[in-house]
């Protein structure tokens, strides 16, 4: 057996040179793409300065990628100019030009150009690196998941056309048919998909990271080999497509000298700058876009606040060096994972690839043969497409799926901005549709099944009970708008219509409602429309004030129909009391004879006749404490007269407030039965009459009168199991 030190020696020299393979290609790579990319920015216009403006890309490559190298949160991730923020610095291209004016020499309006793609690569640089610095990368979080998926799969569809456009020497077209006649086309173009086919295969079934990059070492040496032993002509190879051809005469960088700052005509860079915000919305979007792709794809978290901090640092410095901005790629840094690479070598590589195509020119490039490079590209993307556009459809919902299509359709028919854009508009109207569906009615409940804490008695549960769903509790959760307020009007609507109902009260808390929309004041206006007609009264409680203030200015005022409560106990309360005066007339809080209370606990007449000298009168004045929390409970009260509060001491010692008893309430029963200290503290809130029924009293009444004793506890049995039922009532309707 090998010593550990060996092995451990090993692996970082299979780490290293996995690395050394990962960045050179990766470089190669990077070179290309910052090509093309820079040569977008002056095709148009200013074409004769084409070297000028790839020197700026390369030159911004290689400072962005070995910033991002050392410093990004994403193992091995390769950041080149982008044709993003490129093709958002077109706009201020035209605009400069279009500013300058009349009679403007050409070296003017170059270098001009120039300054103000500077400037707007430093404030693209400058933004990025602020919103990284508030914490503003979470922003991308709340981009739906199929969106990001359908950009993952347009930008596989691109880089699979890139691949074969290198391979091509264009974009392919149908036009590209005929040229399969042509011997050195089909086999360069047939050996791109034998190595698409091997890269697939060792990456299926390869157990050592070090295959992969080991076979593209030595396909790399075996084409060089071939051509050095040939001694085939390296024009010969650029004219046949074996080679990346590019266009790298005359003076790459830098770009203008200082001296050229004289002839800059800042007043048509200034009057450019409109088109700037554009270009730095697109390449921060797209820098959050790609940090979020290359998230799914690794399966690893990413920080992006620190992504936005250090690529913005990179931008600033690129801007400094008169180049363009650049953010990690998706496909390279995908490339240098599957190649087993996660060093930071990986960007100090790819940034002195860049550097030696700045100084060599294209002999950097002609090292590498266009199957190469081309394969690897369609095989990056082609996996993306597999993924996000095939194997997507079995994990996700038919809709979500849809959106996806959506966006890959739009960005491979009409452009890669166009379709981000619409697959956001499609996902926004997807949620709409979906949480319009979500029920935010998150518990129905009646009076029967849950009362207010107030004024709490058992002659007046007993009332309320049997009166049964003459009050409808409805408490709403969510943010309520067009498609859930209407929801919430029609399931009352259809409650209020059926046979079975008898609803006098219909009791709307807001209390987990997050915000509400002008529909909603419509909806609610309707709904009292529907009481006017059917005779109930909407009650509206928990509002926040910006809540209430939005329903009245809809015009929802309180009327006969519509009332509008502090919080749901209170608005409950109001239920009740009107609820049981319309029905109970001769129901009033006003005081109870021992006799009635023990008439209405008992239900006979004569047992409560028999118990009710062993009851004992006490009368307290306010603010007394009869039942201290913590204390020996030794005796039952029972309430004729007066209110008082029931509440607990806090962690920090101060009391809280649970509820209210009043005339015909029963206090000290639970912990009595129990035989536990007391749960509770109960205050006088004015003069009160109470009967005390004291467990010497219970026991003297067992001994003379076992029988009126087990009427008694049956009794007491009754009421504290009628109250464990409608608590467990309630805990399944919160439950469910």
């Amino acid at each position: 057996m090998a010593p550990a030190g060996t092995d451990r020696e090993g692996t970082a020299t299979g780490r290293l040179f996995t690395a050394v393979v990962a960045g050179l290609i990766c470089g190669i790579l990077a070179v290309v793409l910052s090509i093309g990319a820079g040569s977008l920015l002056f095709s148009l216009t200013l074409d004769t300065h084409l070297a000028a403006t790839v020197g700026m890309a390369l030159a911004a490559t290689a400072v962005i990628s070995l910033v991002v190298g050392l410093t990004s949160s994403i193992p091995g991730a390769v950041a080149p100019v982008q044709e993003v923020p490129v093709i958002g610095l077109t706009a201020v291209v035209v605009a400069v030009q279009s500013a300058m004016p009349e009679g403007a020499s050409h070296d003017a309006t170059f270098v001009t150009v120039v300054v103000a793609v500077v400037l707007s690569t430093l404030v693209a640089g400058i933004v990025a690196a602020g919103l990284g610095l508030v914490r503003g990368g979470a922003i991308v979080r709340f981009v739906p998941y199929p969106v990001v998926g359908g950009f993952l799969a347009g930008t596989g569809w691109l880089i699979v056309l890139g691949g074969f456009g290198l391979v091509f020497g264009h974009t392919p077209g149908v036009d590209d048919i005929g040229r399969l006649q042509n011997f050195s086309f089909a086999t360069n173009l047939g050996l791109t998909l034998l190595f698409v086919v091997l890269l697939a295969t060792i990456e299926a079934r390869a157990t050592s990271s070090l295959v992969l990059p080991g076979a593209i070492l030595i396909t790399l040496l075996t084409f060089n080999l071939v051509v050095v032993t040939t001694a085939i002509d390296p024009a010969s190879l650029h004219d046949n497509g074996w080679l990346v051809r590019v266009s790298m005469d005359g003076n790459l960088w830098p770009p203008i000298a200082l001296g050229d700052l004289a002839v800059v005509e800042w007043q048509a860079v200034a009057l450019a700058m409109i088109a700037m915000p554009t270009m730095v919305f697109m390449t921060v979007l797209s820098q959050l876009m790609n940090d979020t792709g290359i998230e799914l794809e690794t399966r690893a978290d990413i920080d992006l606040d620190r992504e936005l901090r250090t690529n913005g640092a990179a931008n600033l410095l690129a801007g400094v060096i008169g180049g363009m901005p650049g953010f990690p790629s998706v496909s390279l840094t995908l490339l240098a994972r599957r190649l087993g690479a996660t060093s930071r070598l990986v960007g100090v590589l790819v940034a002195a690839v860049a550097v030696g195509a700045l100084l060599l020119g294209s002999t950097v490039l002609d090292l590498i043969p266009t199957f190469l490079l081309g394969g690897m590209l369609i095989w990056i993307g082609g996996g993306l497409l597999v993924q996000w556009l095939f194997a997507s459809y079995r994990r996700l919902d038919r809709w979500e799926y849809l959106v996806i299509v959506l966006i890959f359709g739009v960005i491979v028919g009409v452009g890669f901005a166009q379709g981000i854009f619409l697959g956001l508009v499609a996902a926004v109207i997807l949620f709409v549709i979906q949480y319009g569906r979500v029920d935010t009615m998150r518990l129905w409940l009646t009076g029967r099944d849950y009362q207010s804490s107030a004024a709490a008695s058992e002659e007046r549960r007993k009332l309320l009970t049997a009166l049964g769903d003459a009050i409808v509790i409805i408490r709403l959760q969510g943010f309520l708008f067009f498609g859930t307020a209407d929801r919430l009007r029609r399931a009352v609507e259809r409650y209020a219509a059926s046979g079975e109902a008898s609803a006098r009260f219909v009791l709307i808390d807001f209390g987990r409602v997050t915000g509400i929309d002008s529909s909603t004041v419509l909806s609610l206006t309707r709904l009292v429309q529907v009481a006017e007609r059917d005779g109930f009264i909407v009650v509206l409680s928990s509002l926040t004030t910006e809540h209430g203030n939005a329903l009245q200015r809809g015009g929802l005022l309180p009327g006969p129909n519509l009332h509008f409560g502090s919080d749901i106990d209170a608005s409950l309360r109001w239920c009740e009391d009107a609820l049981l005066t319309e029905a109970h007339p001769e129901f009033v809080t006003g005081p109870r004879t021992l006799m009635a209370l023990l008439t209405g606990l008992m239900e006979d007449q004569a047992m409560a006749a028999r118990i009710a000298p062993h009851f004992e009168a006490r009368d307290i004045p306010p603010d007394t404490c009869f039942i201290e929390q913590g204390a020996k409970s030794d005796d039952i009260f029972l309430v004729e007269s007066g209110h008082a509060a029931v509440q607990v001491r806090s962690a920090t010692g101060q009391p809280v407030r649970l509820a209210t008893i009043g005339p015909g309430a029963i206090a000290g029963e639970l912990a009595y039965y129990l035989q536990t200290p007391r749960t509770a503290s109960v205050v006088s809130e004015e003069d009160m009459k109470l009967w005390r029924l004291s467990r010497a009293s219970i026991d003297q009444l067992r001994a003379e009168a076992p029988e009126v004793a087990l009427a008694l506890h049956q009794a007491m049995a009754t009421m504290l199991a009628g109250r464990l039922d409608g608590t467990n009532r309630v805990l399944r309707f919160m439950a469910d």
